[in-house]
């Protein structure tokens, strides 16, 4: 394994939505700060961890923003990056970098109230 960390540059269209949010929302409080009633919209920077070692799917990809899990990818699009790692000759990383937007985290009163959503900035069939 290499030191660096590879950017994988999507086309900014932030179409892949990151899966399991809601079990990693502390971890998002953390990095966006509490509820208001703006809500967020927060630019990041996201690590794109293989996760082997999942119990629930060995071909997993962890999604960490600030080292702080906040989901994975879904199914699919999991299994469409690592092809995209193999063939791309960067199977020698286990961890990658992408653009990232945090959206949600308002609170207007009751029932009014959004959670966090995540969506990266990958690379997809059709870009």
């Amino acid at each position: 394994m290499t030191d660096t960390i590879p950017r994988i540059t999507g086309p900014g269209h932030f179409r892949i939505n990151v899966a399991g949010e809601s079990f990693y929302r502390e971890n998002l409080v953390k990095i966006c700060g509490p509820r208001s009633e703006e809500g967020i919209d927060l630019q990041a920077d996201a690590h794109l961890v293989l996760d082997d070692d999942n119990p629930h799917d060995n071909k997993a990809i962890r999604v960490e923003i600030d080292g702080l899990h906040v989901g994975h990818l879904p199914r699919q699009a999991a299994r469409d990056f690592r092809r995209l790692v193999r063939y791309g000759q960067l199977s020698v990383h286990e961890t990658f970098k992408c653009a990232a937007i945090i959206r949600g985290g308002w609170d207007r009163g009751p029932g009014d109230r959004g959670d966090y959503g995540v969506r990266l900035d990958l690379p997809q069939d059709d870009d």
